[in-house]
């Protein structure tokens, strides 16, 4: 239930998937570069800033934050989202994302 902190997922839930739409790609590309901008990168300061750039762009949560999640876990499943971004570490998240991009 935890082999996400330690590996990046091979494999995506395929129920979970209905959540990666046509606008989600770019979506996530803009959330990469949002992410790559965070220089203390903790979770308290990254779900702000997450937060913020949702609503100051007018986006809806689950455009995000679904994908998201399924891009790190491979599932709509665990911990508090932003834990995990800090316990993976920027790099990591960033990686996965684009994985999720490509396979997705």
């Amino acid at each position: 239930m935890s082999d996400y902190f330690f590996e990046a997922p091979t494999t995506y839930d395929e129920k979970a998937s209905k959540n990666w739409k046509e606008e989600t790609p770019a979506l996530m590309e803009n959330l990469i570069a949002v992410l790559e901008g965070i220089q203390d990168f903790n979770s308290a300061t990254i779900e702000t800033v997450v937060k913020d750039w949702l609503t100051a762009n007018e986006i809806g949560m689950g455009k995000v934050m679904q994908p998201f999640r399924l891009s790190l876990v491979g599932a709509l499943k665990g911990p508090h989202l932003f834990d995990i971004v800090e316990l993976i570490g920027k790099e990591a998240t960033i990686e996965r994302i684009q994985k999720a991009i490509v396979n997705l």
